[in-house]
This record gives C-alpha cells, sequence and structure tokens, in this order.
C-alpha cells in the first residue's frame, strides 16, 4: 500500500492519484495547453499520443504503489474537469522532494484576472502531504527556470527560500539557461503550518 493518500484536497480542487481512466482527460488538457506546456516543461516537446500517454501513466501508476513518486491529476471540485497535474519526485537526494506542477492554460490566464492560485494551492497540498511521510524527507523543492515567472511565484506565495541560483540545460523554448531552486526546510514548513 503506498505512503501517499489517492486523494488530496486543496480549496478549489482535489489533487487525484493517477489512473488509467485518466489517459483521454490528461490527453485533451495536455491538448488544450500545449502551447504553454511545450515553451516550459521538458516532457511536452512532442505532442502526447493515446499510446505515449497510457505508458506513462502506467510507469507513474508503479511508482506510486513502490513509493519511488507520487503524480496526481488536480480536478476542479465545481466542474470535476481535469484542469492540470502535479507530483512528488524522488530526485533532489536522499533527505528532499520535489515538487512539480502545471495548470491548464485556460484556467491560469492572467490578462484577465482569472488566475485560480491551482498551482499554488497543489504546491501547498502536496508540502504537507510530504513532511508528514515517515521517510525522513526534511527539505521539499521547486526547481524552475528564471524566465518562469509565473511558475516562481508559487514557492514564494508559500514561503519557499532561494537557496540556489544555476545554470541549467536549455530543454524548451522558453527556457533561459538560468534556473531558481527553492526549498523549506521540514521543521519550517511545520513550525507556520
Amino acid at each position: 500500500m503506498a505512503l501517499m493518500p489517492d486523494r488530496l484536497p486543496a480549496g478549489e480542487i482535489e489533487l487525484c492519484r493517477w489512473h488509467s481512466h485518466y489517459v483521454d482527460e490528461i490527453n485533451a488538457a495536455v491538448e488544450s495547453s500545449y502551447p504553454e506546456l511545450h515553451r516550459w516543461m521538458a516532457w511536452a516537446q512532442t505532442r502526447p499520443t493515446g499510446e505515449a500517454m497510457s505508458a506513462v501513466i502506467a510507469d507513474g501508476v508503479a511508482s506510486f504503489e513502490a513509493d519511488r513518486e507520487w503524480q496526481y491529476v488536480l480536478r476542479e471540485v465545481a466542474s470535476d474537469e481535469l484542469v492540470g497535474g502535479a507530483g512528488l519526485h524522488r530526485r533532489v537526494g536522499p533527505d528532499g522532494l520535489e515538487i512539480g506542477y502545471w495548470v491548464r492554460t485556460d484556467r491560469t490566464d492572467r490578462t484577465d484576472r482569472t488566475d485560480r492560485g491551482y498551482a499554488t494551492s497543489a504546491a501547498r497540498a502536496l508540502t504537507d502531504a510530504a513532511v508528514a511521510l515517515p521517510l525522513g524527507f526534511e527539505r521539499v523543492e521547486i526547481h524552475m527556470d528564471q524566465a518562469n515567472l509565473a511558475s516562481a511565484a508559487v514557492p514564494r506565495k508559500l514561503g519557499y527560500r532561494l537557496v540556489l541560483e544555476e545554470d541549467r540545460e536549455v530543454r524548451a523554448p522558453g527556457h533561459s539557461g538560468r534556473g531558481f531552486i527553492r526549498a523549506v526546510e521540514r521543521s519550517s514548513w511545520l513550525q507556520q503550518s
């Protein structure tokens, strides 16, 4: 049985563990946001197919069960629509976890001030869950390209501190070659909660 719950409530959204029945919804959400995702996400450099997404989700389901990483879809509570994805990843060393997230473009339009804060809500819920894990993780990190101002705003809103500015590989058209790593220590998060 996996250490993380199948569902995490997060205000106007709920994080729901990946499942094979989400393939078509994830593909539709990625397709509707492809220009923006392609700009920032290394995994979105080619348009996904149903077959490729099925394989990615099958791997994600197995990783969740094995407690290697935990992937979720974001579902809007009011509409029950899939509006993005988020996950906890074990790729920052033995005592840390990294949060990744994306939100469908039609839910993040800043031109008419309709940004709903879904990425922030998802990152908050994942941080809460990460620090509660009984695995000895001492910090949670969020990595982003410095040019991705929307993504960079999320950890700042949550009180993550800037721990490193670094040169990074350019893996998507919007990347600048410079990155931020923001982190919060488990003890600090628990004190502010």
